[in-house]
Parts: structure tokens; C-alpha cells; sequence
């Protein structure tokens, strides 16, 4: 089967799709897959920053980033923040993939699930295929948007406990409808690869995503 049919796939038949890929797994397709979502949220990430509005930024942030006499211009701030959001992006889809697999792999362990690490790995490749459809999506969003919007706040105060209200607020902005499609598809990769049941498959990712919450206030997951 051809890689693009089994990504299509994946999205059109989750389940004959995992069976097939898991007849001959291959983990550089996955990681292929990946890489491409990658660059794309990262492409993103850059288009984003490069129209954040730095002059509304005091001199005294502006110190932070050493440069001749202590200060940089706003052009080589706006650079910086530009590499350094791409960078962000990038890791983040891979930090994402190998965490969530390596989680549900030690979890599915714990069950007695037979299925290989690497073949998890996989399969998570392709489950993760809903981010590039979202990745694309802000990719567009992210030449039409103006400097204003990319500016709007993001986040609400919802509890005055610091730690809760990031939790709340992770929440919120991490389960897009394209993350809750990918949840689902790792649902059936999971029952597939470990062959165990959809109802320990659940417990199973949905353990794994409670801990990535935790994890993607501190990690750009």
C-alpha cells in the first residue's frame, strides 16, 4: 500500500488501516509523517511570530537578549523570537509523539499488552495525521492574520490558584477537535497493537493525556 493511501486511510478507515500497517510496520513512514507535521507547525509557529507587534515591548525586556552594549534591536528580537518559536513548534509535534507512545506503551505493559514499543511507535505516527490537517489549517491562518490578532489574549483567569488556572487553560487549548480526532485514532492503534479491549484502550489513552496536560504546561507538547 502506498504511504499516502495508508495516511488517507488512516483518517477513513482508522481500524483496517492499523491492521494493515501492523502487517509490516514501518517506523521511518511514521517518522516521515511526523516530520512533515513538524515542519508544518513550525513554518506556522515562525509566520506567527514574525507579526507579533514588538514595539508595544519595553526596553528593559529588550535586555535579556545580550547584544552590543546590552541591548539588541527590535528587528533581532523579532528574529530570535521567530527561530525560537519554529524550534518550539518543531519539538513539540516530536516531544508529543515519543511521550504520548512511550506512555502508552508503559502503561499497556502494566496490562500485559503483547504489542512491541516500536510498532506503537508506529501507529502514533499515524494517529497523530489529524495535527496536519490542523497544523495546515493555522499554516493559512497564520499569512492572513494580523499582528492585532495574533496579539489577543489566549488565556482567561479562570481560578486564582496559578497552577489550576494553567491546567484549565492547557486544557482548553490543547483538546482542538483535531487533537480529540487523534485521541480517538489512538484508541483503536492501542486495541490493535496490544490487542486488548476498547474499554482498557480508553483508560488506557485517556491515563496517558490526563499525564500530557501535566506535562504541556511546562513542555510544548
Amino acid at each position: 500500500m502506498s504511504f499516502i493511501r495508508q495516511i488517507l486511510l488512516c483518517l477513513k478507515s482508522p481500524r483496517s488501516s492499523f491492521k494493515s500497517i501492523l502487517e509490516k510496520p514501518s517506523l521511518s513512514r511514521a517518522a516521515a509523517l511526523i516530520l512533515v507535521i513538524a515542519v508544518v507547525a513550525a513554518w506556522a509557529s515562525y509566520n506567527y511570530a514574525a507579526k507579533l507587534p514588538l514595539t508595544i515591548m519595553p526596553e528593559r525586556e529588550r535586555r535579556l537578549f545580550p547584544g552590543a552594549g546590552g541591548l539588541v534591536s527590535l528587528e533581532q528580537l523579532r528574529q530570535t523570537l521567530m527561530i525560537s518559536s519554529a524550534i518550539t513548534g518543531l519539538i513539540g509535534v516530536f516531544a508529543s509523539w515519543s511521550i504520548s507512545s512511550a506512555l502508552i506503551h508503559a502503561f499497556s505493559r502494566v496490562q500485559r499488552g503483547k504489542g512491541s514499543f516500536r510498532s506503537m511507535l508506529t501507529l502514533a505516527g499515524y494517529a497523530l495525521t489529524p495535527l496536519l490537517i490542523q497544523h495546515l489549517l493555522r499554516l493559512i491562518d497564520s499569512f492572513i492574520t494580523t499582528g492585532d490578532e495574533v496579539l489577543r489574549p489566549t488565556k482567561i483567569q479562570i481560578f486564582t490558584q496559578p497552577l489550576l488556572s494553567a491546567m484549565a487553560n492547557t486544557t482548553i487549548n490543547y483538546f482542538s477537535i483535531f487533537r480529540l480526532w487523534s485521541i480517538a485514532l489512538f484508541v483503536i492503534a492501542l486495541s490493535e497493537n496490544y490487542k486488548i479491549s476498547t474499554v482498557r484502550s480508553v483508560v488506557t489513552v485517556a491515563a496517558t493525556y490526563i499525564l500530557m496536560i501535566f506535562l504541556s504546561i511546562f513542555l510544548p507538547l
